[in-house]
């Protein structure tokens, strides 16, 4: 379950990253074109898109930090 939950994460952040850089160039060009009103738009769907970056980010944190404690509690302890 662990690895799919961290697949998707992985995923998504490339995904995301990708629409980022996408929207914030549509923003460079409607900015540039002074279409202020499809400026706008694209500038607050790059900053939701940003912060769904952030969470993703957060989630694959925890994520991961819960997979390591779980791996961790299957294996034997070793005595050095």
């Amino acid at each position: 379950m662990l690895r799919r939950a961290l697949l998707i994460l992985v995923f998504a952040q490339f995904i995301l990253l990708v629409v980022f850089a996408v929207l914030v160039g549509g923003y460079a060009l409607t900015t540039a074109a002074h279409d202020t009103a499809g400026a706008t738009v694209l500038w607050w769907t790059a900053m939701g898109c940003l912060l769904l970056i952030v969470a993703d980010v957060v989630l694959l944190a925890g994520t991961l930090g819960v997979a390591a404690l779980v791996d961790s509690e299957s294996r034997p302890p070793t005595d050095l």
